[in-house]
């Protein structure tokens, strides 16, 4: 039988306005008023962290089957697309959640995963699914008006 651990939710009372944008191409992802913290006991390491001004949020490190890891905080709801593959909970991080991979709509990034409640998981949880948002992959607003791209006219 596997293990069962409860999801502790609280959204973030965040008084900084703005977007996550894709680190790739600049489309929005989600509002940082939607971001909220879903811990897990199967996370390498977390850390609530600063990445939006004062503000601090849960940052949670993950490692993939193959060797790879993440820096990923959640949300409750996301603008980007889930591919079409059946959700699996082999490997989720998330223990009663079964995962999908989530891409960017314009430039179909990897963005990160949607976590949905198992069927049998899904009325002891205060949450039915959010998102896992890989933290480099995003891109905050505010700091993308700062970034310039040189036209390639001058860098030959």
């Amino acid at each position: 039988m596997a293990p069962t651990w409860s999801i502790s939710l609280s959204l973030i009372d965040l008084k900084f306005s703005g977007n996550l944008l894709c680190r790739t191409c600049g489309n929005e992802v989600t509002q940082i008023s939607q971001l909220m913290e879903v811990p897990s006991k199967l996370a390498h390491r977390q850390r609530n962290d600063s990445f939006i001004g004062s503000e601090r949020i849960l940052i949670q490190l993950f490692k993939n089957p193959q060797e790879k890891y993440f820096e990923v905080v959640t949300a409750k709801s996301a603008e980007i697309h889930k591919l079409d593959h059946k959700p699996t909970s082999e490997d989720s991080w998330f223990p009663g959640f079964s995962w999908t991979i989530v891409v960017c709509p314009r430039c179909g990034s990897h963005i990160g995963w949607l976590f949905e409640a198992n069927h049998k998981h899904s009325h002891t949880s205060p949450v039915t699914s959010f998102y896992g948002l890989i933290l480099n992959h995003l891109l905050l607003d505010k700091d993308a008006d700062s970034i310039i791209e040189v036209p390639k006219v001058y860098t030959s």
